[in-house]
């Protein structure tokens, strides 16, 4: 379901951030996997916006997927959406690298699920509507909900914004009052020395 979600925000989130606000000269989204674990992520890299603005205009196109990109939806299309991915899933590998490159990791990894594509496809098969939008509220409006953000800060430029302040900890959601949101880690070096404490407790 998450790959599915994934097509169905990547041209939504382009055309919201490239297109109509303009604010990124690259603007992508798509599926990122660790072992077993997938994650959507939402890229946007500009030299006229700050990144505090892009971090807030993603949260801002996050909260409005149900509403913009789910709720929309007919069963119909999330089956043009089903048949694309499994299209994909099923066709036959091209060369023999691919194919070995492609077991050889499930032999690395120990997983050994050599028929991983066929029953993707298959599954995909039985997702409906209301298995969508119930995965992306659990995914997204859950109090279980992880997000990271990563920003990159320039220096100078149309784009640069003041550094983080130092020595001033670090809180999860809050709202100082400044422009933009503030997201998570805001002091590197305490973060670290906590996780240190923590890494010992």
């Amino acid at each position: 379901m998450i790959e599915l979600m994934s097509k169905i925000v990547e041209e939504p989130f382009f055309a919201e951030l490239r297109t109509r606000q303009q604010l990124g000269y690259i603007v992508s989204s798509g599926l990122r996997a660790i072992e077993e674990t997938r994650c959507l992520a939402f890229i946007a890299q500009s030299s006229v916006a700050t990144a505090d603005t892009l971090a807030t205009e993603i949260v801002k196109f996050l909260d409005s997927i149900q509403e913009k990109c789910l709720d929309p939806l007919t069963e119909g299309d999330i089956a043009v959406y089903s048949k694309a991915l499994m299209e994909r899933k099923t066709e036959p590998d091209k060369t023999l690298a691919i194919e070995v490159t492609r077991n050889w990791a499930e032999i690395a990894s120990g997983r050994l699920q050599f028929d991983r594509l066929q029953r993707e496809a298959a599954a995909l098969l039985d997702i409906r509507k209301a298995d969508l939008v119930e995965f992306w509220s659990k995914l997204y409006y859950s109090d279980k909900r992880r997000m990271l953000v990563s920003e990159i800060i320039p220096h100078a430029g149309p784009a640069s914004s003041m550094q983080p302040l130092k020595s001033t900890g670090y809180a999860i959601g809050v709202d100082d009052g400044s422009k933009g949101i503030r997201l998570g880690v805001n002091d590197i070096e305490k973060f670290r020395n906590d996780r240190k404490v923590w890494s010992k407790t």
